[in-house]
């Protein structure tokens, strides 16, 4: 069983002294006794405050304890003796927090109490925390019955509660990778937020008691990675997923009066992983805009940082540790960030559960969310508040169309209809760490038909812009059926540049508007090309809602595409820009069955194009046949390729490219440092040739490969099952 100082009690009275230690040695434990002695001279005031506060200085601060113990009671009598618990989410979880930071109080100071006093302050605790709802927005209820269960010391009632409190925490992330099916706006402010401090905190004080289940579980770690590394844009705002409120009030941080960190979450991150603290720091100095922040002196936030004097793992924080996160592939969400540690930096993402949905889960599978040059630029519908619909300058935007309806998102559907399931199949596979990064998103169960939507990002290099390149896979159950693809730019106004063709946003303020929300001062665009010729285009109105102000009625596109056979195969550029970084020039291209664009950036040319696969065409001095293409040549030389197929080869003669008798997906950099050429491989395990000048050896993850058939400019091998980084000599 788990130590405690006394049979019952929370707080160990054995790190009292280890804890005082802290206070004399660290500048930040000492600015949080600081923190709380100050707060409890100042006398009433926020229920977390007086007590939090009192209780952490009754702890540093024994010689005055007395005064500690009085300003406890006295919060008691006035607000916990009369503090009303109801039905709804204010009345219940909200309020549960003042009743955590009560229980914690009373656990420090029982046993300075008389004991008909202590018997009153504990019967009032016990009514409140058995009123706390259960059933619906867990796991505030149970973590609070399991809390009050350990104070007593009924054992059996406390494992129960735990049982029930474990279940309700996980239903809050995807158990292998932590992302949150409740929407990224929901998921970052009720772990970060003060007053859901019963949710967020409760899993830190049971490690504390020593019931180690959560530092280390691999759901609750992604969790944190991805509210402090994904969820957010480089500048710290959210990518609107779910019922995900807004980008102002819905952010992963609780912070007053410019530096005061309430919540310990943003910079105790490290307990659970290397990467969510560093993550976290970027988000708290860049999003937060704090780099020398104080975190408030409330006796559960020590308890987080200090630990217990057992482990002697006190932690503290830094915002020099920033770092931003990079591109990676959750099993139910992509993630492709262009690689500069900048707040401008671009971030495309996409949504894909494989389950574990709840209430708050939108129908979004496959959804996609885009930020840029500082600011969204594209959105998904977000959340007004439960049955609440938006109007905005006549238009309105019912519950039911934000809430239900797959085309508030950035989703495809097929036959007009709406997404049947929120649930998909997932990230099935991708590739970062490379100049051009992939991933691909399966859905079979929201459509009726089968669903692919690959995602390849050209990332910011030789000297031009980065871009995404959309291309979406469909095969449809009935013949009747066509494919419509739905994007919502973060703009009141749509643009058309070239009708069915190109569309331009400008991510500003329109005259007689209040939102969108700016982030800077870049004037970020977003361009939408749209590389495989649709059957129509629809402009449609629909009403971006903000609880913080900057609701504005807004133009989406949606297009509608005539399938071949039940197939569809579909090219979309989104190309971000700001007044510094112009989009290409982009021109629709055909090439047999394949569609896609040109985009050019001064000598860069770049094609992308797209298909069922299914044949070998030519398009100038390259031939390929894949789903998805997509290459770089600089004045003609070829810079770096990626495809989802079969073969490309570049130029005459001494050709460049590779061929596989099994689809592989692949993304080469066709000359690292004139020393050759390197990548990564998706493969199902199969034969491969590569073809190059001079080409004599290979390297799979640096292990040389021995060599089936070896010409004077071609090497052919096998390769196995699954994802490789690449080295040709």
């Amino acid at each position: 069983m788990p130590h405690q100082g006394y049979s019952g009690n929370i707080i160990d009275t054995a790190d009292y002294d280890y804890w005082r230690n802290l206070a004399t040695t660290s500048k930040m434990f000492a600015a949080m006794k600081t923190s709380a002695i100050t707060i409890a001279s100042e006398g009433d005031g926020e229920t977390r405050d007086v007590l939090g506060a009192n209780a952490l200085a009754y702890i540093l601060d024994p010689e005055n304890k007395s005064q500690y113990i009085n300003a406890i009671k006295d919060k008691f009598e006035t607000r916990i003796r009369t503090i009303e618990i109801g039905n709804g989410a204010a009345t219940s979880s909200v309020r549960s927090h003042e009743l955590f930071y009560a229980l914690l109080a009373l656990d420090v100071i029982r046993y300075d109490l008389d004991a008909d006093v202590l018997s009153k302050y504990e019967g009032w605790l016990e009514s409140k925390i058995m009123a706390l709802v259960i059933g619906k927005w867990d796991p505030h209820g149970w973590a609070m019955r399991m809390l009050y269960y350990k104070y007593i010391g009924d054992e059996t009632k406390f494992q129960e509660a735990k049982k029930e409190f474990d279940i309700g925490l996980s239903e809050h992330y995807m158990p292998n990778d932590g992302v949150s099916p409740a929407g990224n706006g929901y998921c970052v402010q009720r772990w970060n937020s003060i007053e859901r401090t019963v949710k967020n905190s409760t899993p830190d004080i049971m490690e504390y008691m020593g019931y180690h289940d959560y530092y280390t579980n691999p759901g609750i770690v992604g969790l944190k990675e991805f509210m402090y590394g994904y969820a957010t844009a480089p500048f710290g705002r959210i990518l609107l997923y779910g019922d995900s409120r807004n980008t102002e009030v819905q952010k992963p941080w609780d912070i007053e009066d410019g530096n005061i960190i309430l919540s310990p979450h943003i910079v105790s991150a490290a307990r659970f992983s290397p990467e969510a603290y560093k993550y976290a720091m970027w988000t708290l100095r860049e999003g937060a805009g704090v780099s020398k922040g104080i975190l408030k002196g409330h006796l559960s936030n020590y308890l987080i940082m200090a630990g217990t004097a057992a482990n002697n793992n006190p932690i503290e924080f830094n915002t020099d540790d920033a770092e931003l996160a990079p591109s990676r592939l959750f099993e139910n969400y992509g993630a492709l960030k262009s690689r500069a540690q900048s707040v401008n930096g671009l971030y495309l993402s996409m949504l894909n559960l494989k389950g574990n949905i709840e209430y708050h889960t939108h129908y979004e599978t496959n959804a996609i969310a885009l930020a840029g040059y500082g600011e969204i630029l594209m959105r998904n519908a977000g959340y007004d508040g439960p049955n609440n619909d938006a109007t905005i300058d006549g238009v309105t935007a019912t519950f039911d169309f934000i809430h239900s309806n797959s085309e508030a998102g950035n989703n495809l559907m097929i036959g007009g209809k709406r997404h049947s399931s929120k649930v998909g199949d997932g990230i099935t596979e991708g590739i970062v760490g490379e100049g051009i990064e992939y991933f691909r998103g399966s859905s079979s169960e929201a459509i009726e038909g089968t669903h692919f939507r690959d995602v390849v990002f050209m990332q910011p290099s030789n000297d031009v812009n980065g871009y995404y390149v959309v291309m979406d896979h469909v095969k449809t159950d009935k013949a009747e059926d066509n494919v419509n693809v739905v994007w919502h730019p973060n703009s009141a106004i749509l643009n058309t540049v070239k009708n069915a063709t190109e569309y331009f946003s400008e991510i500003k303020i329109e005259k007689g508007h209040v939102g969108p929300r700016l982030y800077s001062e870049n004037k970020a665009t977003l361009t939408t090309f749209l590389g495989t010729k649709p059957a129509s285009v629809e402009v449609k109105k629909t009403v971006n809602q903000d609880r913080s102000g900057y609701a504005f009625a807004s133009d989406y596109m949606y297009v509608n595409y005539n399938t071949l056979n039940q197939q569809a195969d579909i090219l979309t550029v989104l190309f971000p820009g700001d007044k510094t970084h112009k989009a290409g020039s982009l021109t629709r291209i055909v090439a047999g069955d394949y569609s896609g664009s040109e985009i050019t950036q001064k000598e860069i040319v770049d094609v992308a194009l797209t298909s069922n696969g299914n044949s070998v065409e030519k398009y100038g001095s390259e031939t390929f046949q894949g789903e998805n293409i997509l290459y770089r040549k600089a004045s003609g030389k070829l810079i770096s390729y990626f495809l989802k197929g079969k073969s490309f080869k570049s130029g005459q003669g001494n050709s460049i490219g590779f061929k596989s008798d099994n689809s592989v997906a692949l993304s080469m950099n066709c000359d690292v440092d004139g020393k050759g050429m390197s990548g990564k491989i998706i493969s199902p395990g199969t034969k491969v040739t590569f073809y190059a000048p001079s080409i004599s050896s290979v390297k799979i993850d640096g292990i040389n490969v021995p060599i089936d058939v070896l010409k004077t400019n071609s090497v052919s091998f096998s390769i196995p099952e699954g994802t490789f980084k690449l080295e040709l000599f």
